[in-house]
């Protein structure tokens, strides 16, 4: 192909502009096929393999921490192993293979399990292969079940992909050099087992199967497999198996070739070889192969039938290079409507279709542009009788002047993303800012005519430019949720990361082309990311831009909110708690990114209210588990004091807003846009939804019925023990010592909760979505603000004169927060986000990803649990996987 071509003007009559052309070398990755594997988890964490050492690394996104999986204890020395060429994540991310080829010796597969943090795991165990017999490729066989959305906003739960494994335990499935196939089953008691391993050249015998050691070169040239596809079908005990082999010279015939030649022997060069010499044929048959091997393989558990059979299927004939090639399954049309109409009504529910889309090149002389083309193979099977699958027809798709960088399966989009690199480009400027460059573009194609979809529209590919050299992305991962893509370089370059966007629908607007679609396509993404359980990381950073006007994202997860209570069949409460928290994380995003100002002081404000009303269903869910009848366990006295001391603490920091508020605008002093003044100093304040949304006045309310009880309580104990005294004493600084009446604050917040009861119902879910009250509510807080200022239940003086800051000094007093007390983060790192008590600092203590507080609750979980639990601990139990704010666990993300 083509050197750089760099054009340069004249002195002084233009600027430079230099041009770039893709080259050879660009895609030497695709065309050997050494490209890194990556991983993008439903955690929104990615894997790959290390640059050059045989270690898998992790980076949390939107993070950008980076973490190392612990070393398999075969890695030593470090240099004997290659990086890993085969990375799977299970669907439920609780299980992780690789397999590390070795420098001229046997390979190793290793399998690591996930603790509480999602950056803690443990290795398993660990299994040898001949060279010759190493892992082309993996994947998972498990009973989870995905979540989609259709364009009407109803949810749906997908049939399991795959076959069905036994006892819900998931099914690791391998592909070898040699052309078999293992299944390892992964279980408690005994971690790793393997389950079955045929051959995918000859057919299984169900009566004499055979079980002898895998054959690992011949005599006359190895057989290598050098790229394979696994393809599952929902509710499908078969899975297609496609591979692409190499005929290698064998290390038997190497060896006899050099033994046989002797130089202290008088050779006669002019004489040709004999006719019947074996390596003739053998040298013009050495290289790639021209088919591609299909092989069907049947998964059951049935008595006295082989576990794992498989037979053939005829091949694919192309005579070009094979660079990559993926399956794709459409969704089930009863689940969820597919882009692809079946050819009659009859056929559609007695016929399954599985698409593989391979992508070949032809580079010719290394002189000019390869030809490319991408091939799609519609394979059918009948579900009324138990015939194998058959290939019925294929679409291709020729390319002269762009080439295809990648191909992924897109369920969701109803066809295939494909990544087309531009034969050239123009390079920015020496002095931009920006050091990327447009070197092609992301299509949909659909499925099965391979054709654009006219749907989606196509964004660019930015590659990343140093020293005049363009860094393609060799290697992608598509992000949990289908909107984000990673790009990786090749490590020849630097190896660098890219986090790109995927196509959107395109929007028949032009004038909304920014943020026509944009609500609706990601309140979707979030609906679905929460049924799932998935993180919504890679949603949320599209929301959390800084050039997105705030009220786009008010309109997304308003339109998340309402999709899912009109989908929810009348339990709505059971979702709050989960949009709340992803509201935590689009507006800590969305402080984070965004310059100070009022509008970042807003955003913090709205996610720290989120927090507390989180904060208080857990305290709530902490009495309940620790209450008996009317009284509670007291064993656990020390750790409802710590939540005891936050709940009321919260509220005096609610009233003195509401004082704050009453005292100014009857005064006449309401500046809303002072962003110099006190925070909350309006009636819309994003405090005040503790005052007007029935879910957290609620939990308010029974917090403080909870601290009551549980006061009354500790208040009759007898002084007979020292710890119980020592109790007694601490629990009365803290309530006679604050400025509410527990006696008067039950009634109080019972009788505001009665008053809203009237309120607009779209108006409390959209303050919710905005974690902020609407204007439309502003009369009813003004009405609140009133009752808490003239109730009996607020002692001003305790409320803002505490005994300590009279005995610290009178400089000490401050009616608004601290100008330091940073706006991205929880105040007190050291104040544990879940028990609401105080971290010893030399202790560990695990991270929040989403609201960055710190907890010793996950760390338990490594322990493992010894004896039967108490209360406390089965409440503390519950949030070993998750924060109270539904963000996960970390032990090295942040520090």
């Amino acid at each position: 192909m083509h050197e750089r071509n760099i054009s340069l003007a004249p002195k002084g009559k233009a600027k430079e502009s230099v041009h770039w052309q893709l080259g050879w070398w660009d895609l030497t990755h695709s065309l050997e096929g050494t490209n890194r594997p990556v991983q993008w988890t439903k955690s929104s964490v990615i894997y790959m393999a290390h640059e050059s050492e045989p270690r898998v690394i992790g980076r949390h996104f939107p993070s950008s921490r980076q973490f190392l999986l612990p070393t398999p204890p075969f890695i030593s020395p470090m240099d004997s192993y290659e990086p890993p060429t085969v990375l799977a994540i299970s669907p439920t991310e609780d299980w992780m293979f690789a397999y590390f080829p070795g420098k001229g010796c046997e390979g190793w597969g290793c399998s690591w399990r996930k603790e509480a943090e999602l950056d803690h795991w443990t290795v398993v165990d660990s299994w040898s292969y001949p060279v010759g017999g190493g892992i082309v490729t993996a994947a998972w066989i498990c009973p989870h079940r995905e979540w989609v959305v259709s364009d009407a906003g109803s949810s749906s739960r997908l049939p399991a992909l795959g076959p069905p494994s036994s006892l819900g335990s998931p099914l690791l499935v391998l592909v070898t050099e040699s052309h078999y196939l293992h299944v390892f089953t992964m279980g408690q008691e005994k971690a790793v087992q393997l389950g079955g391993r045929v051959s995918l050249l000859e057919p299984t015998d169900p009566v004499h199967p055979f079980f002898e050691p895998e054959p690992v070169g011949k005599v006359g040239g190895d057989r290598i497999c050098t790229k394979a596809a696994i393809g599952l079908c929902y509710q499908e005990s078969t899975i297609l198996v496609a591979m692409r082999s190499q005929l290698r010279p064998s290390q038997h015939s190497i060896q006899t070739f050099q033994a046989a030649v002797d130089l202290g022997l008088t050779m006669d060069l002019s004489q040709p070889n004999p006719i019947d010499s074996p390596f003739v044929a053998e040298w013009e048959a050495w290289g790639e192969e021209q088919m591609i091997s299909l092989c069907e393989v049947r998964v059951e558990s049935r008595l006295n039938i082989p576990p794992v059979m498989s037979r053939p299927l005829p091949p694919i004939y192309h005579q070009s290079p094979l660079i990559d090639m993926a399956f794709y399954c459409p969704y089930p049309h009863h689940s969820h409507p597919s882009p692809t109409k079946p050819e009659s009504k009859n056929s559609a529910s007695h016929v399954r279709s599985l698409y593989l889309a391979a992508t070949f090149f032809d580079p010719d002389d290394y002189t000019s542009l390869p030809k490319s083309e991408i091939v799609l193979y519609n394979f059918v099977a009948s579900s009324q009788s138990s015939t194998y699958w058959a290939l019925r027809d294929k679409s291709q798709r020729p390319s002269q002047t762009k080439v295809p960088s990648f191909l992924r399966p897109s369920p969701s989009r109803g066809g295939f993303l494909v990544g087309y690199l531009d034969a050239g480009g123009l390079l920015p400027r020496r002095k931009s800012k920006f050091k990327e460059a447009n070197t092609g573009a992301i299509e949909v194609l659909k499925v099965p005519g391979l054709t654009a979809h006219e749907d989606w529209e196509s964004v660019p590919i930015h590659s990343h430019v140093q020293a005049g050299t363009v860094d393609v992305p060799v290697s992608v991962a598509v992000s949990p949720n289908d909107t984000l893509i990673c790009c990786v370089s090749s490590p020849l370059l630097g190896s660098h990361q890219s986090i790109q966007g995927l196509p959107r629908r395109v929007s028949g607007d032009t004038s909304l082309a920014l943020t026509g679609s944009l609500p609706g396509d990601l309140s979707k993404h979030l609906v679905c990311a929460i049924r799932s359980r998935y993180s919504p990381s890679d949603v949320i950073h599209a929301l959390a831009a800084p050039s997105l006007p705030t009220q786009v994202t008010v309109d997304t997860l308003y339109n998340a909110f309402t999709t899912m209570e009109a989908d929810s069949f009348g339990h709505m409460q059971m979702w709050t708690a989960e949009l709340l928290g992803v509201a935590t994380e689009v507006y800590c995003a969305r402080t984070q990114r965004l310059e100070r100002g009022p509008e970042q002081d807003l955003c913090a404000a709205r996610w720290q209210t989120t927090y507390e009303i989180s904060s208080l269903a857990a305290c709530c869910g902490a009495f309940d588990t620790c209450r008996e009848g009317d009284s509670y366990d007291l064993d656990a006295v020390w750790q409802l004091l710590g939540i005891t001391g936050w709940v009321i603490e919260l509220v005096e920091k609610l009233f003195k807003e509401c004082i704050f508020v009453g005292e100014g605008t009857n005064a006449g002093r309401v500046i809303p846009d002072n962003p110099d003044g006190p925070k909350g100093t309006t009636l819309d304040s994003p405090i005040f939804l503790h005052l007007v949304h029935p879910y957290a006045l609620s939990r308010l309310r029974t917090a403080v019925d909870h601290v009551k009880r549980f006061h009354d309580q500790v208040a009759k104990l007898s002084a007979k023990g020292e710890n119980s005294h020592i109790a007694k004493d601490f629990l009365m600084d803290i309530t006679e010592g604050s400025g509410v009446d527990l006696q008067l604050l039950g009634p109080l917040l019972a009788d505001i909760l009665h008053d809203g009861k009237a309120l607009n119902k779209q108006d409390l879910q959209r303050s919710l979505a905005s974690c902020s009250p609407v204007p439309a509510l502003v009369p009813h807080i003004r009405k609140v603000v009133d009752k808490v200022s003239s109730s009996k239940a607020v002692d001003r003086a305790r409320l803002f004169i505490k005994p300590a800051d009279l005995s610290d000094g009178i400089t000490r007093l401050a009616l608004s927060e601290p100008a330091g007390t940073p706006a991205h983060g929880l105040r007190d790192k050291n104040v544990d986000v879940v028990k609401k008590n105080a971290l010893w600092r030399n202790k560990p203590a695990s991270v929040c990803v989403r609201c960055g507080g710190r907890s010793d609750v996950a760390l338990e979980r490594r322990g493992g649990a010894e004896g039967p639990l108490s209360r406390w601990q089965t409440w503390e139990k519950s949030w070993q996987m998750r924060c109270v704010c539904g963000g996960m666990w970390s032990s090295a993300m942040y520090s």
